[in-house]
Parts: C-alpha cells; sequence; structure tokens
C-alpha cells in the first residue's frame, strides 16, 4: 500500500482526477532535461481506491502542462533543474488542490516540494559524479583548499576505526557552521538555513519557505548520507552547488526584469533599455517590501514604481546607478545590440560593485560608532548614539537590541560588533541569503585557523598568542591567564569555534568581535560549535517594533 502523501503527489500530477492518474508519469532524468516515462498500474489502482476528489479553480488538461512542460523549456535553455524548480516557486500558484479524508492539500505546494526534492538531489549527485555542467572539477579542488583551514579545527564525527588513524568528517552542526562562516567571509552573505543563531527573516509564504530552506535542504540530504560525517569533498560540493543555485536564480530574477520591458530572451535593446533593465533588477534586489509579495514575478508598472521608491528612500542608489551606466558603456563600446547575455554579464559587476557599496555604508557607520565616548573599545551609550549623525541612523528599538544581544547593562550600552551584525544593518536580500555588514572577526578567525592547521601538534597557547600578537601586539598577563584556563579545561587544547573562546576573543578584539550569546550554544554540540537550534532568530517576531522614534 502506498502512503497517502505520495497518492497525494500522483492525484496532483494527475489533475486531482483517480482515473486520470492511471497516465504517465513524467520524470525529469538527471540535469538533462529529458523525461522518462513511467508506467505503474498499481499506482492508478492505489490512487483510485483512495476516493480523493479535487476542488480546482480550472478545468482542463493539466497533465503535461504543469511542471514538465516547464522542464523541457528549462532544458532547451540549458537550466540545470535545480534552478529549473527554484524559479518556477516564484511564479504564481495554479490554485488547484485535493481533498483527503480530513484535510485539502494545495497540489502546486505538494507538487513543488517533490519537484524541488528531486531536482535537488539531482545536483548533488550530478556535482559529486563530477559531470555537472555547471561545476568544474579546478573549482571543486579550490573550493577543498579554501575550506582546509576551518575544517581541520571542527570537531570530527567518530568512526569505528578511528583507532586506525582515520577520521571521521562533521556532524550536521559542524558542518552548517563552517558552510555559514564560508559564505560570510566570501560575501558578506547571511545564507538561510545555515546561520546558526536562526534566519533574521521569515518567509512570506509557503512557496517562498521552500526556496528560503533549499540551504538547508541540501545540507540535511547530504548528512543523511553520510556515515561518518561530511568530508571535505562534500562540502566542497555543498559549496559548488549552492553557488549554481544561486547564480542560476540571480539570473532568472533578471531575466523577469528583461521581460517585464517587452523583451524576447533571444531578443536585443538598445543602452538606455539595458539601463532600464539592470535598474529594475537591482530596485528589486535591495527592496524587501515588493518580494515578499511578489517573488520575482514582477509586473512593469510595479517595477518602475518600485525603482522611483527605492531612489527615494535608499542613500546607496546614486552609486548603484553610476555602477550601471558604467557598465552599459563598457557593453556599448563592444556590441551593437545588447543582448541578454550582456545583461546577465553586466548585472554580475553590478552586484559585485555593490557589495562593495553596502560594505563602505556599514564601515561608515562604524567610524560614527568609534568617533563616540567608549566607542574604541566597541561600547557606546544607547542616547548617546541614538542623537549620533543628525539622529536618524540608529533607530533600532530597546527590545531589538536586547534580543539581538547588542544591549547590557542598566545604562543601556549598545556593544558596536552585535549591533553591526544584525539583520537591520542587511541590504540586498534574496531568497537564499541576505547581504549583511562585513564580519571583521572573521579575518582574526581565518588568520586564528590558518596558524594551527600549519602545526596541528603545536601547543595552542602559544599559536593563538602568536597569531593574535601579529595582528594587535602582545596581549595583556590577564587574557594569557585566561587563555592558559580554557586550555587547560581540554587537555592543552584551544575549542577556537566555542563559546569560551568567543567570549575570550570579544575581550581581545571588542570592536570586531561580537560578545557570544547563550541562546546561540543551545543545540547538541554544547558550547563547542555554535547551534541555537532555532529556525529564526528572537528579532524575526519585534517587525512592528523595529524602531523607535
Amino acid at each position: 500500500m502506498y502512503a497517502l502523501p505520495f497518492l497525494v503527489s500522483i492525484l496532483c500530477a494527475a489533475g486531482g482526477d483517480p482515473v486520470r492518474a492511471q497516465a504517465p508519469a513524467l520524470m525529469q532524468s538527471r540535469l538533462r532535461g529529458t523525461r522518462t516515462v513511467v508506467q505503474d498500474q498499481e499506482l492508478a489502482n492505489a490512487a483510485a481506491r483512495s476516493k480523493m476528489f479535487v476542488t480546482s479553480s480550472f478545468a482542463g488538461d493539466v497533465l503535461g502542462q504543469r511542471y514538465s512542460d516547464d522542464d523541457a523549456s528549462c532544458s532547451a535553455e540549458g537550466i540545470t533543474p535545480g534552478v529549473c524548480a527554484l524559479a518556477s516557486l516564484a511564479r504564481l500558484s495554479s490554485g488547484q488542490s485535493v481533498q483527503t479524508p480530513g484535510k485539502v492539500v494545495d497540489c502546486d505546494k505538494q507538487e513543488s516540494r517533490d519537484r524541488l526534492e528531486r531536482a535537488l538531489i539531482a545536483e548533488i549527485e550530478s556535482a559529486s559524479a563530477g559531470n555537472h555542467s555547471g561545476i568544474d572539477a579546478e573549482r571543486l579542488r579550490s573550493l577543498e583548499e579554501e575550506l582546509k583551514p576551518i575544517y581541520a579545527t571542527l570537531p570530527r564525527e567518530q568512526r569505528p576505526d578511528a583507532a586506525h588513524g582515520v577520521e571521521g568528517g562533521l556532524g550536521y552542526a559542524a558542518a552548517r557552521y563552517l558552510l555559514h562562516q564560508h559564505f560570510l567571509r566570501r560575501h558578506a552573505w547571511y545564507v538561510r538555513g545555515l546561520n546558526p543563531a536562526g534566519d533574521g527573516r521569515r518567509p512570506p509564504d509557503d512557496k517562498e519557505a521552500l526556496r528560503s530552506r533549499v540551504a538547508g535542504h541540501l545540507l540535511e540530504v547530504m548528512e543523511n548520507n553520510a556515515k561518518h560525517g561530511l568530508d571535505l569533498k562534500m562540502l566542497a560540493v555543498f559549496v559548488a552547488t549552492l553557488e549554481h543555485l544561486i547564480h542560476g536564480d540571480q539570473r532568472e530574477r533578471l531575466k523577469q526584469a528583461w521581460l517585464v520591458h517587452g523583451l524576447k530572451q533571444e531578443g536585443t535593446t538598445t543602452s538606455e533599455g539595458l539601463a532600464q533593465v539592470l535598474e529594475v533588477f537591482m530596485a528589486h534586489y535591495v527592496y524587501v517590501s515588493q518580494k515578499v509579495d511578489s517573488g520575482y514575478a514582477l509586473t512593469l508598472p510595479k517595477a518602475v514604481q518600485e525603482v522611483k521608491t527605492i531612489s527615494r528612500i535608499y542613500g546607496g542608489w546614486p552609486q548603484i546607478q553610476t555602477f550601471i551606466q558604467e557598465q552599459v558603456r563598457k557593453h556599448e563600446q563592444l556590441h551593437d545590440a545588447l543582448s541578454f547575455d550582456a545583461a546577465a554579464t553586466a548585472a554580475d559587476a553590478v552586484l559585485l560593485l555593490f557589495q562593495e557599496v553596502s560594505g563602505s555604508m556599514c564601515h561608515d557607520m562604524e567610524k560614527t560608532f568609534q568617533s563616540l565616548e567608549r566607542g574604541q573599545r566597541g561600547r557606546v551609550k544607547l542616547h548617546e548614539l541614538r542623537s549620533a549623525d543628525g539622529g536618524d541612523l540608529f533607530r533600532e528599538s530597546v527590545e531589538y537590541l536586547r534580543q539581538l544581544g547588542a544591549l547590557e547593562g542598566e545604562e543601556f550600552h549598545v556593544l558596536m560588533p552585535n549591533y553591526m551584525l544584525g539583520p537591520s544593518n542587511c541590504d540586498g536580500t534574496t531568497s537564499f541569503y541576505d547581504l549583511c555588514c562585513p564580519n571583521a572577526c572573521e579575518v582574526h578567525k581565518g588568520h586564528l585557523e590558518r596558524a594551527m592547521m600549519a602545526d596541528p601538534l603545536g601547543d595552542h597557547v602559544s599559536l593563538i598568542t602568536r597569531a593574535v600578537g601579529e595582528r594587535l601586539g602582545d596581549i595583556s598577563s590577564e587574557m594569557l591567564q585566561w587563555l592558559e584556563q580554557l586550555a587547560k579545561e581540554h587537555d592543552g587544547r584551544v575549542l577556537i569555534h566555542g563559546r569560551a573562546f568567543a567570549e575570550w576573543l570579544h575581550n581581545i578584539f571588542p570592536r570586531e568581535c561580537p560578545k557570544p550569546r547563550a541562546a546561540d550554544f543551545k543545540g547538541m554540540a554544547g558550547d563547542i560549535v555554535p547551534d541555537a537550534n532555532a529556525d529564526f532568530q528572537p528579532t524575526t517576531a519585534l517587525k512592528a517594533d523595529l524602531f523607535e522614534w
């Protein structure tokens, strides 16, 4: 007997009709977009026996019109299944549903989940096998080298053959932490589903929830198939796969900005037309509230309105427009007519430049912070911060700052690194990540990781003291004694990703390294690796109370 969720999938694919469930099911083969016919009379008979019936907002021949045609179109364009499935989630729902004993199931939601599951597995398997069209072997080797230092300093899973010198890989919490740190250091991205503290934004609907869960779901799939933890190669495959999916979805978002201007994908446009497309693309990237309503299924009037709104409320918009004009002029010199590929290349460049703009705005805020009394120690009074820079910039509520772990003491002192790394200081946003302020503490931690990897048998206290001294100079005797105590508690080892060392690091680098929160170490890894064991940060419940004026 087949399980109810699987029967729902069959019925949804058949338009909710048990009789039509006898028709062949169309499944996409691995990353090729071709369709394999699977016929099974037993499935059709089981579906008919389930006595379900459909309530739909439309009638007609839905089989072959729902996702199979979409997959074929993606295949023709060279779009891999994961990107194709994710793009479909940003479009409008069909409105079809199936009623089962006790509840009504949204077919669009059910099929979206099933389809995304298959597509993500296909992406991972193809990347692992080395035949992924968007990931080459050199990229994987480069990623392995990049991940080695942090990987070498994280706790490993135990293996039955560990006595023979064979180490296991990383468990779920350690792997998620490593991946979060990688994207944070590389791009200043807080990737949804990877942040040990929980995500900083709640998805507005079921489809967006599926899109935002991609990274977490990818990790779960890989971890479930790893017998003794995730090794370096598996982690490199994860990073490459997620980068491919994010970049592919970025191209799909650009395609929507192109199409709403009445342009054909294979057609061309003028310099003015390309500038308008890129402005719509970037406005949608920066403007959070519109994405909540529409994913990236824009209409032209909404797109134009977004550009007008963001140009009025966002201080960094003039710089973005300058970048766009520079890219347009660059491509104009190379081509008489500007194609969608030219737009895609320009969009990549503008996004990189925007990352610099966002980072520079964060640095300006840090300078304001440090100009205040005790700002050089990364700790200022709230009332002084709120009156700084004209009184319009630092307006987050007391409750938000408290939940963030950025507020302490009876006099309400704000901790600079905790505040700067909070979600209110994130600019660009997609379904998969928020672009936030660069984390200077990660530079220090990366330096420590490389030092410890270079001398795995060395004395931890000496290694850390020397590495910190290279950046800060000699540390005080008090801080040295504290470090020695941390090592003593773990037989000479210092757990540099744990809560106790994070506290030590905060005291060494108070402007760069945040003060750790006890709530961020509630998972199975305890105080060894951050894991809040929560899907969302507490600040996500404070939308109405985020700012005070």
